[in-house]
C-alpha cells in the first residue's frame, strides 16, 4: 500500500482554470468589505459592533442568500445559512469561523483595511479564514442566481464567532443538531491548504487534506498533605508541592518516554504520495516507508514538529499551590492541569495506565476534566476522492495528500454529527505567504480568491 508510487504530470501553473478578470475584481471587493470589519472576539464584547458591521455587510454581498436561505443563530454570532435542496437525502456542511486574531505594529498596512500590494490582497482574515468563508457564500449565491436545484442535498454554511479562542459558537450549534437528529454525510472545514516546502524534500505544490486532527484531553493532577505545618518541619519530599513536582518530572522524562511514537495510515500516506517528487534519498525512504518505518520514526521524533504527528503529546500547563500570605506554611494541596494532545486514544489510554501508576507512587490523584477525541476519516472514502478529484482539475500542478493536523478546528466538535470530515479550503500559499498565519502582514493571492469560489461552485454540484 505504501510501496513507490508512480510519479504523477503536474502541469503548469497557466493551465488552471480561472474566472474572468472582471468577476475576481467584484471578488475583492467584497472580500475586502468583509477584511475591513475588526472581528476579534473579546469576552468582554468591545468589538461587538465590528461583529454587527460584518453581518450587515454579508446581508448587502449575498442577498440572494439571505432571501432564500433558513438562518440559524448560536450564542453570541455563531451562524448557519440553510438551503433547502430538491429531493434531499443528505445533509452537507461547509465551514469556516469569522472571527480573527488581533493585530500588532509589526503590519506595514493596517491589518484591519484591505490593502492590494503586488499581486495580493493584505488583511487580517484573508488566509484564516474570511477567504474561504467568503468563497463559501459567494458560490451559494450564485447558485441561487442561477437557478440551481441542489438537488439531492440540503446544504448548510457555517461560521462560527469565537473559534480562535475555542469558544461555544459550535459547540451550542452540534448541541442544537444532535437535539434534532441533523446528521451530516460530508463536513468540510479550514485546515489544510496549497502549501509549497511543508513537506522535506518536496519542491512541488502540495494539496493537504486533513483527515483527522489531534484530539484535546485534560486532567487535573493533585497531590494532598494531611497534616499542614511550618515549612521547616518535615522530611525532603514530604510536601504536596515536592511529590506533584516528583510525578511531573518523571512523566516528562525525556529518556524514558512513555509516548514512543506510531506512523499512523494518514501520516504514512502523506509522506508516500509524496515520494515521488523528493530527491534521493529521501524518495528511496519514504517510497518505502513500511520498510524504513522504524529509522524515519526515531528521526522524526527527535524533531518537535515531526513529533506531534506520531505521538501522543503530554504536557503540564497550570500549577497551584500554596499561599503568597504565608508562604512558609507547606501547600495542602498542589494541583496541576496535564494536557494529552493524542491522535489514536486507544494509545492515549495505554499510555495512562503508566502515567497512573507513576501517579500512584507520589499519591497523586487524577481525574479527567475534558474528553475532546475526533474521528479520523478514510482517505479511501468517496468524500476524500471528491475532493481530490476536483483538486486534480482545478488545481492541476500541485500533488494532493491526505494528513494528520496537529493544530485544532470547530469540525472537531461535529465528530459524533458526520460521516466523513475533512479539513481543507483551496487557498494557495508560498512560504512567505503561510508564515503570515497569526502574524503580520498575512495575506492572499488576488487570482486565487477566484480560484477558492469557483472550487466551492464546483464542489457543491458534485454533491
Amino acid at each position: 500500500m505504501y510501496g513507490l508510487m508512480k510519479k504523477r504530470e503536474l502541469k503548469e501553473e497557466s493551465v488552471r482554470r480561472g474566472v474572468p478578470e472582471e468577476a475576481n475584481r467584484e471578488y475583492v471587493q467584497k472580500l475586502s468589505r468583509m477584511i475591513n470589519c475588526k472581528t476579534v472576539w473579546t469576552r468582554s464584547g468591545e468589538n461587538r459592533h465590528e461583529f454587527e458591521k460584518f453581518y450587515a455587510e454579508l446581508e448587502q454581498l449575498f442577498p440572494n442568500l439571505h432571501a432564500k436561505a433558513e438562518k440559524l443563530v448560536f450564542g453570541d454570532g455563531c451562524f448557519f445559512y440553510v438551503i433547502r435542496g430538491k429531493n434531499a437525502a443528505k445533509n452537507i456542511l461547509l465551514m469556516s469561523h469569522h472571527d480573527v486574531v488581533d493585530g500588532d505594529d509589526r503590519w506595514h498596512s493596517d491589518p484591519f483595511c484591505a490593502v492590494e500590494r503586488d499581486g495580493c490582497l493584505f488583511g487580517r482574515g484573508t488566509v484564516d479564514t474570511k477567504t474561504p468563508l467568503f468563497a463559501e457564500l459567494q458560490a451559494a449565491e450564485e447558485l441561487l442566481r442561477e437557478g440551481y436545484a441542489f438537488e439531492g442535498i440540503d446544504l448548510y454554511i457555517g461560521s462560527s464567532h469565537n473559534e480562535e479562542v475555542c469558544g461555544d459558537g459550535m459547540v451550542l450549534a452540534a448541541e442544537y443538531f444532535k437535539k434534532q437528529g441533523i446528521r451530516f454525510a460530508v463536513i468540510l472545514d479550514e485546515g489544510g491548504a496549497i502549501t509549497q516546502g511543508q513537506i522535506p524534500g518536496v519542491k512541488c505544490k502540495s494539496a493537504l487534506i486533513a483527515v483527522h486532527e489531534k484530539s484535546r484531553h485534560t486532567f487535573r493532577c493533585t497531590a494532598r498533605l494531611d497534616a499542614v505545618g511550618h515549612g521547616g518541619f518535615g522530611g525532603a519530599g514530604d510536601s504536596a508541592v515536592e511529590r506533584l513536582s516528583r510525578f511531573i518530572a518523571e512523566v516528562c522524562n525525556k529518556k524514558e518516554k512513555i509516548y514512543k511514537g506510531h506512523f499512523y495510515p494518514e501520516v504514512k500516506a502523506t509522506f508516500a504520495r509524496h515520494a515521488p517528487y523528493m530527491a534521493f534519498p529521501l524518495g528511496l525512504l519514504f517510497g518505502h516507508i513500511g520498510l524504513f518505518a522504524p529509522l524515519i520514526r526515531r528521526i522524526m521524533m527527535g524533531i518537535p514538529a515531526a513529533a506531534a504527528m506520531l505521538s501522543t503529546g503530554a504536557s503540564f500547563t497550570t500549577l497551584k499551590a500554596g499561599s503568597e500570605l504565608d508562604p512558609q506554611l507547606r501547600a495542602k494541596t498542589a494541583q496541576a492541569t496535564m494536557f494529552l494532545r493524542c491522535v489514536r486514544e486507544e494509545e492515549l489510554y495505554a499510555g495512562l495506565e503508566k502515567i497512573r501508576a507513576i501517579a500512584q507512587k507520589y499519591g497523586v490523584e487524577l481525574e479527567e476534566c475534558e474528553r475532546d477525541y475526533c474521528t479520523p476519516t478514510d482517505f479511501e472514502s468517496e468524500a476524500f476522492r471528491q475532493v481530490e478529484e476536483l483538486l486534480h482539475r482545478n488545481f492541476p500542478d500541485v500533488t494532493v495528500a491526505p494528513f494528520l493536523l496537529t493544530a485544532g478546528t470547530d469540525a472537531r466538535r461535529f465528530t459524533c454529527l458526520a460521516d466523513h470530515i475533512l479539513r481543507f479550503a483551496p487557498i494557495d500559499l508560498n512560504k512567505e505567504q503561510f508564515r503570515t498565519i497569526h502574524n503580520a502582514d498575512e495575506n492572499i493571492g488576488v487570482r486565487n480568491i477566484g480560484e477558492c469560489v469557483m472550487f466551492y461552485k464546483d464542489y457543491i454540484r458534485m454533491q
